[in-house]
C-alpha cells in the first residue's frame, strides 16, 4: 500500500516520506478500511514537529481521522459489510500507524458508518473536531433554550460547537477575529457574532440583556478566564478543550462559588466510551438533519503529505486540511 510516514521528528519537509509499505490484515474484532481521505489535526503536526518528545515508535504513519470503504473484516467483527462507507476516529492514538495510508485496520468501535450526505473528505473532519465539539456542548445535558457562547467560533472545533448548539436548540453567540471568519460563523447559524478584538464581555452582556450565557465552549481557557468570569450567568458552565497560548489560569473563587459556576475539561482521546458513542450517534443524527457543514481549508494528494502538514500549520484557523488518497 502507499503510505506517508516519518521516522524522526522535525519540520514536515525534512522528515515526511511517502512510499510503499505492507498492507495490514484485520485482526479479530477489527475492520480493514481502504481509506480515501485523511484529516490533519493540530495534534498530528505538533507531535511530528516536537523534537524534544520521544516518538514512541520507530516509524509513524500520522493522523487519527479519516474516511473510506470497508475492505475486509476480522474474525468476530459484526455490524459492517464489505463496501460500507465509514469514518474512523483515534486511528493513531497509542498506535504507530494512522490514516495517512491507503489501508488501516482498526477495532470496530473506532469505525462508524458515514452519513449518506457526507463525502469522504467530510468524513475526515468528523473525528477529533466534531467529537470534541459535541462533548463541549452537551457534556452537561441538553442546551434547548440556553445561550451558548463559542469563542474561536471559526476554528475546527468551534465551528462544530456552533452547529451542534444550534441543532440542540440553543441561542448561539460566536466570536471570531476577522470579518471573513465572522461571516463564516454567521453562515453556520450563529445568532450573534462579535469581534474578538472588541470588548468581548461588554458585547456578550449587551447581546444577553445583561444576563450572561449559560455555557461557554472554551478554546483558550487561561487567556479568556477574565472574560468568562464576567459573562457567565447563574449556574454557568465552562467546557474547555484547549488553552494553548496561556496554559496557566488564575481563578477568583468567591464570585464563581457565589454564582454556582462550573468548569470542565475535555480531551477527546480519553473520553468515556459512552461519551464517544453519544457523539458518534449525534453526529449521524445532525448530519441526517442537514445541520452540519464541514469547513475544509485545503485538499492535498497523499504524495504531497509534507505540503499538507505545512498548510495545516499555517492555516490552522480556517478549517480542516484534508489529504486525499486515490
Amino acid at each position: 500500500m502507499r503510505a506517508g510516514w516519518y521516522e524522526l521528528a522535525g519540520p514536515a519537509q525534512d522528515v515526511i516520506n511517502v512510499g510503499d509499505m505492507p498492507t495490514p490484515e484485520p485482526g479479530a474484532g477489527e475492520v480493514l478500511i481502504r481509506l480515501h481521505s485523511s484529516g490533519i489535526s493540530p495534534s498530528d503536526y505538533k507531535r511530528r514537529g516536537n523534537v524534544k518528545a520521544p516518538m514512541g515508535f520507530s516509524r509513524i504513519i500520522p493522523h487519527s481521522d479519516g474516511a473510506g470503504v470497508v475492505a475486509g473484516l476480522g474474525a468476530g467483527t459484526s455490524g459492517f459489510t464489505v463496501g460500507d462507507r465509514v469514518w474512523v476516529f483515534e486511528a493513531q492514538y497509542g498506535r504507530a500507524f494512522g490514516t495517512a495510508a491507503e489501508y488501516i485496520s482498526l477495532p470496530q468501535f473506532q469505525v462508524r458508518l458515514l452519513p449518506e450526505s457526507a463525502s469522504f473528505n467530510d468524513g475526515a473532519c468528523l473525528g477529533i473536531p466534531a467529537m470534541t465539539a459535541h462533548r463541549a456542548v452537551f457534556m452537561d445535558g441538553p442546551v434547548t433554550g440556553k445561550t451558548v457562547y463559542v469563542p474561536g467560533a471559526a476554528s475546527r472545533v468551534g465551528a462544530y460547537c456552533v452547529q451542534f448548539a444550534k441543532w440542540g436548540g440553543a441561542r448561539v453567540i460566536g466570536a471570531a477575529s476577522s470579518a471573513e471568519k465572522r461571516d463564516a460563523v454567521s453562515a453556520l447559524g450563529a445568532d450573534c457574532v462579535i469581534d474578538r478584538f472588541e470588548d468581548v464581555a461588554e458585547a456578550v452582556l449587551a447581546a444577553t440583556d445583561g444576563i450572561g450565557v449559560d455555557r461557554v465552549t472554551e478554546i483558550e481557557f487561561g487567556g479568556n478566564m477574565a472574560i468568562n468570569e464576567k459573562i457567565l450567568a447563574e449556574g454557568g458552565i465552562i467546557a474547555s478543550y484547549a488553552s494553548a497560548s496561556q496554559p496557566k489560569a488564575t481563578i477568583t473563587v468567591s464570585p464563581r462559588r457565589a454564582r454556582n459556576m462550573s468548569m470542565h475539561f475535555i480531551f477527546c482521546y480519553t473520553m468515556s466510551d459512552a461519551a464517544k458513542n453519544a457523539a458518534c450517534d449525534d453526529i449521524m443524527r445532525a448530519a441526517n438533519d442537514g445541520a452540519l457543514t464541514h469547513r475544509i481549508a485545503g485538499v492535498h494528494p497523499l504524495d504531497d503529505l509534507a505540503l499538507a502538514h505545512q498548510g495545516a500549520e499555517t492555516q490552522a484557523g480556517t478549517g480542516q486540511m484534508v489529504v486525499e488518497i486515490p
